[in-house]
């Protein structure tokens, strides 16, 4: 039965809920939640202080390469002239996971409801950023033909040292180059004689003990939220790429809203998110097929 008097704070709910159901609290807990079944987030350029406080688009200027020149004796320096070109990330991506707890279910559960409820959303927020991250880098380098390895067939170690071939010709740094694969993926490296044998690699940065780690300077990630498709012949997708090869702006990062609904009897909480992301090097990311 609800407690306090009328206008002090209590009214309509009753301290056991009003202690149990904190927004400020979920929302540390969600956040933490979020970042810690995050991978491909981490792995991408992030342009999220440009719009944090207000804004619909964020405006990336493109500086593109100038070339150096001959200087000969009595004559004046040869200019670079480029028409440059910007990269536009619209915050276009606002998702939600919502859930009622009834009263009946808060005082009749021996189990802690809030948490595991709190989870479940912070949890799907965390896949379907991943999730759209990698569908919409898959879609991107398939278009553009940057793929290598075949449907159906291992990732072999001649894919790896191919893409990253093709980044250093693009002239991707060498740095912050990761490859991101699937649960099957994970499996076909691990089932490569020499991306588990310290002995053949000399370091303990290798794959070992069936955790990722690094393969030829290359940190190496595994995520269920990459696209496959269950056809005739299993259609893997794993992306190898550069970090500036993908940038999102991240204009609110999972936030937790409580609001109580007497017509319910029952505690109304949302988490959400809004942002938006885009390509931004192309030539930086490539599919790697299995």
């Amino acid at each position: 039965m609800p407690t306090g008097a009328f206008n002090s704070g209590n009214v309509n709910v009753g301290v056991t809920a009003g202690n149990v159901f904190r927004p400020q609290i979920w929302s540390k807990e969600v956040l933490m939640f979020v970042k810690s079944n995050l991978v491909l987030l981490p792995l991408i350029k992030h342009y999220d202080a440009d719009v944090k406080s207000s804004g619909q688009t964020v405006e990336i200027p493109n500086v593109s390469s100038i070339t150096a020149s001959l200087k000969a004796q009595n004559t004046v320096v040869t200019l670079n002239y480029n028409t440059e070109t910007k990269t536009t990330i619209t915050i276009n991506r606002h998702y939600e996971s919502s859930f009622l707890v009834e009263d009946i279910l808060a005082t009749q559960s021996n189990y802690e409801t809030r948490s595991d409820y709190t989870q479940a959303a912070a949890y799907a927020i965390a896949e379907k950023i991943d999730s759209d991250l990698a569908t919409a880098m898959t879609t991107a380098w398939k278009t553009a033909s940057q793929t290598t390895g075949v449907y159906g067939t291992a990732i072999a170690d001649a894919n790896i040292l191919a893409v990253n071939r093709y980044l250093s010709e693009n002239k991707a740094p060498r740095t912050d180059r990761v490859l991101v694969v699937h649960p099957k993926g994970e499996a076909e490296l691990l089932n490569i004689d020499k991306y588990v044998r310290y002995d053949a690699l000399g370091t303990g940065e290798a794959i070992k003990s069936g955790k990722m780690g690094t393969i030829y300077g290359v940190d190496v990630f595994m995520s269920q939220n990459l696209v496959s498709l269950s056809t005739t012949t299993a259609e893997y997708n794993h992306l190898f790429f550069h970090k500036e090869a993908w940038a999102i702006a991240m204009q609110m990062s999972p936030r937790t809203q409580a609001q109580y609904k007497q017509e319910h009897l029952g505690w109304l909480v949302t988490v959400d998110v809004l942002y938006g992301h885009t390509s931004l090097r192309s030539n930086f990311g490539f599919v790697v097929k299995s």
